[in-house]
């Protein structure tokens, strides 16, 4: 699929998305909807960080902006689930000098951990869910494959799903229950979507993305800022 992000970005216009609150919680999950970023001409930048995370080869679409009209289908209208805005997303530039443990395709990550930490929180997130689709699906398909990656595990976590051509609706994901894994202590997640049997780069709306942070218990975050040399002397002196 032609790309058409970066021409647009370098167009300059009239601020059309309207302004949100930039998440709302459920319970213990936080739902980032991107509504609060605002586009020129449809599309913007995501700031970093966003809710604690960075997002690299992603970028923020408002999918009815009349600028995009001769720019996508009707039927990818429906990519911000909760409007205005999703991501686009697609796989950064082939580079023959990255090794195969770096992610190639749309990631985002902890932006800050020593900022989470400071904040009281854990330096690592659970996924829970998010609403995802191929932009302009055509025959035959398009695979779309979802990593996680933690330092608490052995290699990625692995789930992939197939659109065929007729599928135009935002599938809703619940990731743990449709992988059958936990998501957890996760410091960063890289999605890519193949289209056809040549396995072409092809661009996918994210909206709704649904993810939790824990809260340090309140003795092990007093700990943690008191000055390293106590530290040592506290274990000396306990032992």
């Amino acid at each position: 699929m032609k790309h058409f992000i970066s021409t647009l970005l370098a167009v300059q216009g009239s601020l059309c998305s309207v302004l949100r609150k930039p998440e709302f919680t459920s319970k213990n999950s936080t739902v980032l909807n991107f509504d609060d970023v605002p586009t020129v001409k449809g599309l913007g930048h995501v700031p970093s960080p966003y809710f604690h995370l960075s997002f690299s080869n992603y970028n923020v679409l408002f999918p009815r902006d009349p600028a995009l009209k001769d720019k996508i289908t009707d039927d990818d209208l429906n990519c911000a689930v909760s409007a205005p805005n999703a991501l686009i997303g697609s796989r950064s530039q082939l580079d023959p000098m990255r090794t195969s443990n770096v992610p190639q395709g749309a990631y985002f990550e902890v932006a800050n951990a020593s900022s989470l930490t400071e904040d009281g929180l854990y330096p690592h997130f659970t996924l829970l869910g998010f609403t995802i689709k191929p932009v302009s699906a055509l025959p035959p398909g398009t695979l779309i494959t979802v990593k996680g990656y933690s330092h608490a595990r052995q290699g990625t976590l692995t789930w992939t799903v197939y659109f065929e051509s007729d599928i135009r609706t935002p599938l809703l994901v619940k990731i743990q229950e449709f992988s059958k894994e936990d998501w957890n202590q996760l410091y960063g997640v890289e999605i890519v979507a193949d289209y056809g049997e040549d396995a072409l780069d092809w661009e996918f709306c994210l909206d709704d993305l649904e993810l939790q942070f824990f809260k340090v218990a309140e003795e092990k975050l007093m700990t943690s800022r008191r000055p390293w040399y106590q530290q040592v002397l506290d274990s000396v002196q306990g032992g």
